[in-house]
């Protein structure tokens, strides 16, 4: 697959989870952070060349590249078990994030950075139904992607049983949730479902869930996007340990 973007490559280079087969670029004199990669691909072996923007344009799709591309492996895949294991290894209670049909890449890689940025162990999402872990998503999460552990999974009811047998309390974003997030104590081990862009959590999903969560709002549009609401979320969790640690 390919990573473009200053950030998304940096930190590829940076967790070295990823084979990097190439790196494309327009000029070398362009931006700081372009010396950055240099360096670290130097560092690594890695075989760095000059490039023309339309050619790194046709490439990426896109023209957010900021004249730069990288052609790598595949992010590495855990698995259910790996995922929950590897989130108690941090300190404090866990919290992992289940996405039910985030379908915009945009919004799937805001969702990750944030995850990332409030201390969230890993993110799960459906194999269908869902945006795919492309060069969109990494560029939108700013290199937070290569740090998270994403695991695809092909029913996300079934994860939700095998997530409440390891002790995971669930908790489904929903407007219709009688607790207000301000009030919800997001105590103990716990799995935050948010739902996709235009239908919310899927109604067997919901009925899976231990706790309907809202968010107060108290403007005239009662929505809010899937991005911003989990940032919402993903804080109201981390200053909740803040406040129980202090």
């Amino acid at each position: 697959m390919i990573i473009y973007g200053i950030n998304p490559l940096i930190e590829a280079l940076r967790s070295g989870d990823r084979r990097f087969v190439r790196i494309i670029l327009s000029d070398r004199r362009s931006r700081k952070g372009v010396k950055e990669i240099i360096r670290l691909a130097e560092d690594r072996g890695i075989r760095v060349d000059k490039g023309e923007v339309e050619d790194i344009d046709k490439i990426c799709g896109s023209l957010s590249h900021q004249g730069i591309v990288g052609i790598v492996s595949e992010k590495k895949v855990v698995s259910l078990d790996d995922l929950i294991d590897l989130s108690f290894k941090g300190e404090g209670d866990p919290c992992i994030v289940i996405l039910d049909g985030v379908e915009d890449p945009r919004n799937l890689g805001s969702i990750i950075r944030s995850a990332e940025v409030f201390g969230m162990r890993g993110v799960i999402i459906p194999k269908d139904r869902s945006a795919g872990l492309t060069a969109t998503v990494v560029k939108a999460s700013a290199g937070a992607m290569e740090y998270m552990p994403i695991i695809k999974v092909t029913n996300i009811v079934r994860v939700i049983e095998v997530i409440k047998r390891r002790g995971f309390w669930v908790v489904g974003i929903d407007m219709a949730g009688e607790t207000g997030s301000y009030f919800f104590k997001f105590e103990g081990p716990i799995a935050v479902v948010i739902g996709g862009e235009s239908r919310g959590i899927r109604r067997l999903v919901k009925r899976k869930c231990d706790f309907l969560v809202s968010i107060p709002m108290i403007g005239r549009i009662n929505s809010l996007n899937v991005s911003v609401a989990s940032a919402i979320i993903f804080y109201e969790i981390l200053r909740r340990k803040a406040v129980k640690g202090s």
